[in-house]
């Protein structure tokens, strides 16, 4: 996973959302307009493996969450191709419930 700002699109059956991701040195560093996005992502063999976390930052009501919490907490694999990577994982507290995500590169 190349280091530097990616956008991030992402989308579960409860619906789609976007934001921006900062990932420097196994750090994964982000948010929209409601929610950070704080984790962690390490390269093994099998793909890019993440732990990531959200934290609402905005009490608009009018921002929803996308699983129904203020706080999820989510476990992905990805696959890196080039300017992209691919996940697609699942929130811990909702198991079953399949998220993906395409993250694109911008800069580093």
């Amino acid at each position: 996973m190349r280091e530097g700002l990616y956008t991030a699109e992402f989308h579960t059956v409860h619906g789609t959302g976007t934001g921006v991701i900062y990932a420097v040195n196994g750090k994964l560093r982000g948010g929209n307009s409601a929610f950070a996005f704080l984790g962690n992502y390490t390269e093994k063999p099998d793909g890019i493996h993440v732990k990531v976390t959200t934290q609402r930052h905005n009490a608009d009501p009018a921002f929803k969450p996308l699983f129904g919490s203020d706080m999820i907490t989510l476990t992905l694999k990805g696959t890196d191709n080039g300017n992209m990577v691919d996940f697609e994982g699942a929130p811990l507290q909702l198991p079953g419930v399949t998220f993906k995500a395409i993250l694109t590169w911008i800069s580093d």
